[in-house]
């Protein structure tokens, strides 16, 4: 039997269909053969490799003897790699297939030339591939730079509209009615002390709240859309927050103006690492065209609650200690969980979940330290954090405003002058050159200090208040407890509890001092 393979990777009028294809090859077959000849298509189908249906199918019917010849209107419609057609031409030989492409005029038989020139013709038509391939990469981050919409359905709250970019026309978000303001609610749910993914799941399911796709809703994808950048406002606060994620800006710092969202684009998969959390480094970020629905200040709450429970799988609700959903490991991050004791013995055993899931996850021991002896050292660090915590005047978020965003780019721009001048200095031997890099970076650090130091003015109001009584009660009456109203208090004032083999180490919300 003779077999023709045709394939097409884009519809374009420019190019030759499969069809077209088909009828070139069939004309080169004599009458006999055109009575046996068995068509095999790829349609939509690079050919960067050879995992295509038809080619498949092809190459199980040579290897079954049922073909004797194949037909291509040119070498690279049956690849357009080196090494896959190397393998293909082995195969073929093996099993006495000829192989012949009609319009270059190669012949693919025991002849060395006809080897030689169908090899030289798949290196260049590699090398086409390869240089397609790099022009649409370029082009996709040339068009993610300026802001241009890149495709893809809009995430759960917008719509697509239209807009005008550079003056070019392309697609954008748009707020939807109903979506736009279930979002909002999610973010002021989640930023609230106890709310969890898990619970604004239940929340959505139990009100009849439908996905995009009209699904219901799972935790996965919904910690994916509170993550995304697409929603919020963003000003210089949110460019360092995604900057210090490992993210490519594409636009200055001075350009965040707390009005527009951002595009988070992701050509290539992220290098997942020990750590569990949410690594940016394969991304790139674009100001959008479209106005974000949430405030920065608001949106960076729930990137930190979501950073600090990124490896916390239950919402802390175990029974066995006040602590369950505070203690995670110092060395990987993933939360530790408590466990009974088997059968006859007092007690709890503690695990690791970066441990249970490897040591490459995991390098670290925790097994030297007891549930008991954790409990003991938080539980005295808490009762002097709240004999401390009296006198210092509580700090209330204050809404970010232009001003603050402007002390943002600056404390932005002296860090980065800083990081300059060190390098500099690193290389330089002249005293005088050396004295005067010095005197510019103290001069640096004291701007810096004196913006951070305005930031902080503007963000924060101190308001003194009388928390003694409040205290006083916690402080007596802490050992007669539950668990369940130790774990209150703890949550209250504790951020996380980290355990590293023999050392624990306590982060409040807030600080405090002797």
């Amino acid at each position: 039997m003779v077999a023709v393979y045709t394939r097409q990777s884009v519809e374009r009028a420019d190019s030759i269909s499969v069809e077209q294809q088909a009828q070139l090859c069939r004309d080169a077959l004599t009458a006999r053969e055109l009575a046996g000849c068995k068509v095999y298509t790829d349609k939509g189908f690079s050919g960067k490799n050879i995992d295509r249906p038809a080619l498949q199918q092809l190459l199980a019917d040579a290897e079954n003897g049922f073909i004797d010849k194949i037909l291509v209107y040119r070498l690279d419609r049956i690849s357009r790699s080196v090494h896959d057609f190397t393998g293909l031409c082995s195969r073929l030989s093996a099993k006495g297939v000829h192989f012949q492409s009609v319009t270059e005029g190669i012949t693919l038989d025991d002849s060395p030339s006809g080897t030689v020139m169908a090899q030289i013709m798949m290196v260049f038509a590699q090398f086409e591939r390869e240089t397609i391939q790099r022009r649409v990469t370029d082009n996709y981050f040339a068009r993610a730079k300026t802001g241009m919409y890149l495709g893809g359905r809009p995430p759960f709250g917008f719509a697509k509209g239209q807009t005008l970019v550079g003056g070019k026309h392309t697609a954008c978000y748009v707020p939807h009615p109903e979506q736009a303001a279930l979002m909002a609610a999610l973010y002021a749910r989640y930023a609230q002390e106890g709310e969890t993914l898990g619970s604004l799941v239940r929340w959505l399911n139990a009100h009849g709240h439908c996905t995009a796709r009209g699904g219901s809703w799972s935790t996965l994808p919904l910690g994916r859309l509170l993550r995304n950048p697409a929603f919020v406002r963003a000003d210089a606060a949110v460019y360092r927050y995604l900057q210090g994620k490992g993210a490519t800006m594409n636009d200055p710092i001075e350009a965040y103006d707390q009005w527009r969202g951002c595009y988070c684009y992701a050509p290539r998969a992220a290098v997942p690492t020990g750590r569990k959390c949410n690594d940016l480094s394969a991304c790139c970020i674009t100001l959008a065209p479209h106005e974000g629905l949430i405030d920065a200040a608001l949106w960076l709450d729930v990137q930190r609650k979501l950073d600090r429970n990124r490896a916390l799988k239950s919402s802390g609700s175990g029974s066995h200690s006040w602590l369950s959903g505070l203690m995670k490991c110092a060395k990987c991050g993933y939360a530790i969980t408590v466990v009974n004791k088997p059968a006859g013995m007092r007690g709890h055993y503690i695990n690791c979940g970066g441990r249970k899931r490897g040591g490459a996850i995991c390098p670290g021991r925790i097994k030297t330290i007891t549930l008991e002896q954790i409990e003991g050292a938080v539980e005295a660090r808490l009762l002097h954090f709240l004999k401390s915590y009296r006198a210092i005047p509580l700090q209330v978020p204050q809404r970010r405003n232009t001003q603050v965003n402007q002390l943002e780019i600056a404390i932005a721009q002296h860090e980065e002058a800083i990081r300059q001048l060190t390098q500099n200095l690193a290389h330089i031997r002249e005293p005088d050159v050396i004295h005067i890099i010095s005197a510019q970076i103290h001069q640096e650090n004291d701007e810096l200090h004196a913006c951070t130091a305005q930031r902080a003015a503007l963000l924060y109001q101190s308001q003194p208040a009388d928390l003694e009584p409040f205290f006083a009660a916690v402080l007596t009456e802490w050992p007669s407890y539950t668990i369940a109203e130790k774990k209150l208090i703890a949550k209250a004032a504790i951020e996380r509890v980290m355990v590293e083999e023999d050392t624990i180490e306590v982060v409040f919300h807030a600080s405090y001092g002797d």
